[in-house]
């Protein structure tokens, strides 16, 4: 028959009130066992996980190439000042004499040689920059290669320069303000190596100019008898 449970600490099976059949009613028992799942029903659903902490971005990579671009700008390289015969434009050289080219101040950032580092996150560029000679266009058509910074006239005497010099062979009335420009290219080598194992070469060229005045010398015979 159906149990009544009345809570009332007795146990006695009597009809439930109200009711017209026998009901067994437990006082004070236990509660009956809850029936068990329906194994058809759907599993509830986990737990949502908790959210990890995004991983750190990753340290730039550094390109030891553009960090030795950085350690030649740091050397301070620059266009040598170039003395010549004649120097100034106040001064006439000749057709047919010597014009001797050489750099009036050599020192580490004009001639060399330079070494200088850089360094950026791990890696670290070590370069040297060497002059390696000058290209002269002498404003009448010709272009000189002089191997290094020239050699310096010693005063007296005509004769051509040993390593940089050249020789007009038309005067410079024709050209602008009646003056040949003489544009000087000076070149570098620049050798970088790096402690990730990474090296190079990198080319420098630096340009400067300046003019002279080439005019001609006649002979004048006077005493003819």
């Amino acid at each position: 028959m159906p149990i009544y449970y009345d809570g009332s600490g007795q146990s006695n099976a009597r009809p439930a009130p109200g009711v017209g059949e026998n009901v067994a009613v437990i006082d004070g028992g236990d509660p009956p066992p809850a029936e068990p799942a329906d194994p058809a029903a759907p599993a509830p659903a986990p737990a949502p996980a908790e959210e990890q902490p995004a991983d750190e971005p990753a340290a730039p990579q550094v390109d030891p190439a553009e960090l030795a671009q950085t350690a030649v700008s740091q050397m301070g390289l620059e266009a040598p000042e170039i003395a010549s015969t004649p120097n100034d434009t106040e001064t006439l050289g000749a057709v047919g004499l010597p014009v001797w080219l050489w750099v009036s101040n050599p020192g580490e950032t004009t001639t060399g040689p330079s070494s200088t580092s850089a360094t950026a996150g791990a890696v670290t560029v070590t370069a040297t920059a060497t002059f390696s000679g000058m290209s002269i266009d002498m404003g009448d058509g010709t272009t000189i290669e002089c191997a290094g910074p020239g050699t310096e006239y010693p005063g007296t005497g005509i004769y051509e320069s040993p390593d940089c010099g050249h020789v007009y062979e038309q005067m410079s009335d024709d050209q602008p303000d009646g003056l040949y420009t003489v544009d000087i290219t000076a070149h570098w080598t620049v050798e970088w190596d790096s402690n990730v194992g990474a090296a190079g070469e990198i080319p420098v060229d630096l340009t400067t100019s300046k003019q002279i005045r080439i005019g001609a010398y006649q002979t004048v015979v006077t005493g003819v008898s």
